[in-house]
């Protein structure tokens, strides 16, 4: 097992620990609202579309975890 930092570790090419479970959580709030954008984006304007996609990427890459 190898340790990156207090919280995760890695073992086998897989993270494991809380900030692990943090990010996951994390990419699968952001996938959530990538999924409900795809659904809404025929009745969205371009700039509707594009602050949506915006928002949802900043969730995953801005979102500090607990």
């Amino acid at each position: 097992m190898t340790f990156i930092e207090p919280g995760l570790s890695v073992r086998d090419g897989s993270a494991e620990g809380p900030l692990a479970d943090a990010v996951l959580s994390r990419a699968a709030r952001a996938a959530r609202l990538l999924d409900d954008l795809q659904e809404q984006a025929p009745a969205m304007t371009d700039g509707q579309l594009r602050d949506g996609v915006h928002r949802a990427l900043r969730r995953f890459t801005q979102e500090q975890p607990p």
